[in-house]
């Protein structure tokens, strides 16, 4: 694998992993134990966008989409009642939650490695 495709893979895993830290560092600072499903919902998903599926690639998308319009509804509703850490964290979780799916969709390193897994799987899937 030629080294552009292999850091944008590792800059997504990089994503992928402070954005599900800080989403377990708000979830046990609010205390909020029905956010656990979400996560393992994201990563799972996030796992099957490494391997290279499409379908997971658009509905981490969406999941992002509607977690971003979710924390901005929330800040701007809740926002004064929320701690300080909160309010930062959730607005930092909204930024990951735009970057991440522009970074999918426009990095052309990252295209060509979900291409490649998608051969490698098909190759894989043809052997006797």
């Amino acid at each position: 694998m030629e080294q552009a495709v292999l850091r944008a893979r590792n800059t997504l895993v990089v994503l992928f992993t402070v954005f599900c830290a800080l989403d377990v560092a708000l979830v046990i600072l609010a205390g909020d134990v029905w956010a656990i499903p979400r996560i393992c919902l994201n990563i799972v998903v996030m796992v099957l966008v490494l391997r290279g599926r499409k379908w997971a690639k658009w509905l981490l998308i969406v999941l992002f989409g509607l977690s971003a319009f979710a924390l901005v509804a929330l800040l701007l509703v809740l926002g004064s009642e929320l701690s300080t850490i909160l309010v930062v964290g959730s607005w930092l979780m909204v930024a990951l939650s735009l970057l991440i799916p522009v970074y999918l969709v426009t990095n052309p390193s990252l295209n060509r490695y979900f291409a490649q897994q998608r051969r490698q799987r098909q190759a894989n899937d043809s052997e006797p």
